[in-house]
């Protein structure tokens, strides 16, 4: 299992940390010990909204070669879903089975022609802009249809992260690794829409 992780220019950390956390936990804990996680970027480095620094591992490589592809959040969306070279990269995943992304990652899915036709989430604020790219904006925690999968807002990234370990490890994975990070009742409150 190779998962692309898309870091840009202001991306929000925690957006990209409470996933990844869920994801590296399926290796740690042996539920997927072939699992890797690989940073893409456009640029060799960028900052977070916070300042903090992150290092691509690949810089504008294909995505194709990716099972799954996760596109966090951030302030910086706004910006590169009008970015043309960044979307045609992002299309370079138009082959990966699987498209993950929190908050307003969504709307680079979107801008790359992904959500066409797929019902999605966003964060609350942006449901509008997201309109842009589906007609299906759905007021949910995670909305999953077919091979795209979207989260809401920053607080739902750690529950996205469970819902995918769910999906490639199966539910008692999910709920071991739940009960690992703390969080043993959460996971099984939120708003998961399943297309």
């Amino acid at each position: 299992m190779k998962i692309g992780v898309i870091i840009y220019q202001n991306l929000t950390l925690l957006d990209l940390v409470g996933f990844t956390d869920a994801m590296h936990r399926l290796k740690t804990m042996h539920f997927l010990d072939d699992l890797s996680i690989t940073y893409c970027g456009y640029t060799e480095s960028c900052t977070d909204n916070y300042g903090f620094n992150l290092k691509a591992d690949q810089i504008k490589s294909d995505l194709g070669a990716f099972d799954l592809i996760f596109v966090p959040g951030g302030f910086g969306t706004r910006d590169l879903i009008h970015d043309i070279d960044f979307i045609r990269w992002i299309q370079t995943a138009r082959q990966v089975p699987l498209k993950v992304s929190v908050c307003t990652g969504s709307l680079i899915l979107g801008a790359a022609g992904f959500l066409d036709h797929k019902k999605a989430t966003t964060h609350f604020n942006e449901y509008e802009l997201l309109h842009q790219y589906t007609r299906d904006v759905i007021e949910a925690d995670i909305v999953e249809h077919e091979q795209i999968i979207t989260g809401g807002a920053v607080a739902t990234s750690i529950i996205l992260g469970l819902h995918v370990c769910q999906k490639l490890a199966g539910k008692e994975a999910a709920r071991q690794i739940a009960k690992r990070m703390g969080l043993p009742d959460i996971y099984q409150n939120a708003n998961v829409q399943v297309y």
